[in-house]
């Protein structure tokens, strides 16, 4: 097994309840919704190979095994004691790694921004960082250790996963502290920054959803950098250091994404796909496709998804 992060001795006892809790919440690999709206249970009895995702605004937690993002030459990677949080739509490689007899064993929770900016609103302000300090949440991806706080809300949220009503009743309460507990932490001042539009997380997230409400839109780096109101050359360096990727490129990325989950959610066959998302050439959506995802749109039902 990779590394495992450095954890305290009273933590230990908790993380071990969160792997009995989830062994018995997922008893089969694959995705599992929860009996709680925003929450996906994952299970993988195999290590995996990287492969291309577009991972939603999530905080994933780790019950057991090892899960590594790949994104512009960077690699995080996280297990039980740490959460990933994914502040924005993000677009990375990801691998699973596991112990034989011992599965992977992760919780996802959606990011609910409106719930993100109404606990920003009652906490205190973040401190101004010291002029030349590097901003502790430029990117939109980031991994943090668990505290005992965290380590807390979650045991109580599993436990009432495994029964529908305590999870209609409780469920939206223990949502709101997770929340609230990941934004007091490191990984949560991305989190706050973006509440309040702060930064470039924020002029960022904007023109993300630009990209994200009409995919099949023309756009040109000049127009989201005034958008932003910033220079083009400003947006361009802060927009790859958020996502890892150059606009146009996320842009690219995001269509291929948007056109694979419509083939495969709604039956789409690949030429409307590509149309719906802004190809005007399927051979050039074809031989693009096969490059991100290994295979070519008419294989498309072949691949497995793969969770952050």
């Amino acid at each position: 097994m990779a590394r495992q992060p450095a954890l305290s001795a009273s933590l230990q006892p908790t993380l071990g309840a969160h792997r009995r809790l989830m062994a018995g919440l997922i008893p089969e690999a694959g995705f599992h919704a929860a009996p709680l709206d925003g929450v996906t249970f994952m299970r993988a009895d195999a290590n995996t190979t990287p492969a291309p995702v577009l991972q939603e605004p999530s905080i994933v937690l780790l019950g057991q095994g090892l899960k590594r993002s790949y994104l512009d030459g960077e690699v995080l990677a996280y297990a039980p004691g740490e959460i990933l949080v994914v502040a924005l739509p993000m677009q990375f490689d990801c691998d699973t790694v596991v112990q034989p007899g011992q599965p992977m064993l992760a919780l996802s929770v959606r990011i609910d921004m409106a719930v993100v900016a109404e606990l920003a609103c009652q906490m205190d302000p973040l401190p101004p960082l010291p002029p030349g300090a590097p901003s502790a949440h430029a990117r939109g991806l980031s991994v943090a250790p668990m505290d005992a706080a965290l380590a807390d809300a979650l045991t109580r949220l599993l436990e009432v996963l495994g029964d529908a009503e305590a999870s209609r009743v409780l469920g939206p309460q223990l949502l709101r502290e997770l929340h609230y507990r990941v934004l007091q932490g490191p990984a949560g001042t991305g989190l706050r920054a973006l509440a309040a539009s702060q930064g470039r997380l924020g002029r960022v997230f904007r023109s993300i959803e630009q990209m994200r409400a009409d995919p099949a839109r023309e756009l040109s780096v000049a127009a989201l950098a005034r958008d932003a109101g910033m220079s083009v050359s400003a947006f361009h360096e802060a927009f790859k250091r958020v996502t890892g990727h150059a606009p146009l490129q996320y842009l690219k990325l995001t269509r291929l994404h948007l056109a694979r989950s419509w083939m495969l959610d709604h039956d789409l066959g690949a030429a409307e796909a590509a149309y719906r998302v802004g190809y005007g050439s399927a051979s050039q959506f074809s031989r693009e496709f096969k490059r991100l995802f290994g295979l070519p749109p008419s294989a498309a039902r072949s691949q497995p998804v793969v969770p952050a």
